[in-house]
């Protein structure tokens, strides 16, 4: 049995592939800076009988034959060094995945926004369906999700794997697939006519079909999910399943019994009446949909959000601006920016979240900076009331969603 390890076993891309790996066959070991064995993931890794150690390379011995990582690792990390002192073979995140699937039919789900709960929207359509897929996704099914089991991926018998293909380090040029699902394109990691670029030579790795969406509405869905771009998600999914040619009436049943993606506009519950949300949304784009969606559904909303990391907030500076002036709810709503998430390392702190409240506010926009959980909390507590909805948005920082369960869970009541 081969042993693979992977480093930062607990990131977003990395916890699925060592997932797949150990319901694979392989002996598999980790480890991760954030390990903690009271969450969630790190529980539901090590129930697959999955050891995760230290990122000290203490981890990686003679025995560890091959060694993967993804492009968020510095070439200094200590597993990194290690692998090169023992000549471990060492594999991009985008290969291994590509070794798993093989030669077997490949439907790649790809695009700025959406390719998450796209991904696992088809997933459970084809399983529904009898068609036994694995499935490779970005976060958690919540039809699939157990206290055990986290169901972002799936582990099928047959040769079909679907999986949500990432963009961002182009790493999705990696794959030739069958077919091929673009949800959309806006700017996020690279400019325009680069992101159009990369697209088209995607599409012209694939073989068979290509659905770029938005695509127009052929026939009534019902989509259990908030917001028009939930609805734009269902019908890219729709439209490969019927050029397929699948039965259209199952996989409209399949579509409505569908009860989201986790992180993706997820209701955590209620705080003295008002609905808490939580979004994974990042990215302009993402943010805006987010907005709008829960103004739509419930009208006044107080949002907060953490940007990710220093480049992204600098790059997309300005469509962030953007994004929060035009989505802002006036109707008593407000928005709260966190502090940069941090998670070690090197880095170049090109801008800052005082920055990004400071344009907001020269908008006229009352955005504001909050340095805690602990004030963001207080401060929810002073504005929101019941019937209106409460808005966390953010990636990386594994708090966002334990604070949202923590708002639900300690509303403070006047």
């Amino acid at each position: 049995m081969e042993r693979i390890h992977f480093i930062g076993i607990g990131g977003v891309g990395m916890n699925g592939l060592a997932q797949l790996a150990a319901q694979s066959g392989f002996e598999v070991t980790g480890s991760d800076r954030a390990y903690s064995p009271d969450a969630e993931i790190f529980q539901g890794l090590e129930n697959l009988g999955i050891i995760i150690s230290d990122q000290d390379g203490s981890g990686i011995t003679e025995n560890t034959n091959a060694v993967v990582f993804s492009t968020a690792i510095e070439s200094n990390n200590p597993d990194l060094q290690q692998s090169r002192s023992l000549n471990i073979p060492l594999l991009h995140r985008s290969i291994f995945l590509k070794e798993l699937v093989g030669d077997g039919e490949l439907i790649a789900v790809a695009g700025t926004a959406g390719k998450t709960t796209t991904t696992g929207l088809l997933g459970w359509i084809f399983e529904s369906l009898g068609k036994d897929p694995s499935v490779y996704n970005g976060a958690s099914v919540l039809n699939w999700k157990t206290p055990s089991t986290p169901g972002n991926v799936r582990k099928g018998s047959s040769s079909l794997w679907i999986i949500e293909a990432d963009e961002s380090d182009k790493s999705f040029l990696a794959f030739h697939p069958t077919h091929t699902i673009i949800t959309n394109i806006f700017k996020d990691h690279y400019e325009l006519d680069e992101l159009h670029a990369l697209f088209d030579q995607f599409e012209c790795q694939t073989s068979g079909i290509t659905i770029r969406g938005p695509v127009a509405a052929n026939i009534d869905l019902t989509v259990p999910m908030l917001g028009k771009h939930n609805h734009e998600n269902a019908r890219c999914a729709e439209a490969l399943c019927a050029k397929l040619g699948l039965d259209m009436g199952l996989v409209r049943d399949a579509i409505a019994q569908f009860k989201g993606i986790e992180r993706r506009l997820e209701i955590a519950g209620e705080a003295g009446g008002a609905t808490v949300l939580d979004d994974y949304a990042h990215n302009p784009a993402k943010i805006e949909a987010s907005l709008s969606a829960v103004a739509e559904a419930y009208g006044t909303v107080h949002a907060f959000w953490r940007p990710h990391g220093f480049t992204p907030l600098f790059q997309g500076m300005d469509e962030l601006v953007k994004a929060f002036s035009l989505h802002w709810n006036k109707n008593g709503g407000s928005i709260m920016i966190l502090p940069v998430y941090y998670a070690g390392g090197t880095v170049d702190r090109k801008t800052s979240s005082e920055e990004l409240v400071a344009r907001l506010n020269a908008r006229d926009v009352p955005a504001l900076l909050v340095p805690d959980y602990t004030i963001l909390k207080t401060e929810l507590e002073q504005r929101a009331k019941p019937g209106e909805a409460i808005l966390g948005m953010g990636a990386r920082d594994p708090e966002l969603p334990l604070f949202a369960k923590r708002l639900v869970a300690e509303w403070k009541m006047p």
